[in-house]
């Protein structure tokens, strides 16, 4: 049987941690370092692509650095 964090889709789990961390972000190597210690996701990129083209902001403060802005997902609208 799984628990809660394993049942996560990785973008899902690096969503709740820069949630957690707030203002204080997460770093690579908390996204990289295999599970239980971290999250054990090598091509974060590709996530945190994947979570900004839904409409997160989520910045780099500095290289390998990464906090989600305010929590915030920006609204999608689209015309026809």
């Amino acid at each position: 049987m799984t628990g809660y964090k394993e049942d996560r889709t990785q973008e899902q789990r690096i969503l709740d941690l820069l949630r957690e961390r707030g203002e204080a972000g997460a770093f690579v190597y908390e996204f990289m370092t295999p599970r239980p210690a971290g999250l054990g996701i090598a091509q974060y990129n590709a996530r945190i692509y994947g979570l900004r083209e839904k409409g997160y902001i989520i910045e780099n403060k500095e290289p390998g650095h990464f906090v989600l802005k305010d929590g915030v997902k920006l609204m999608q609208t689209s015309f026809v």
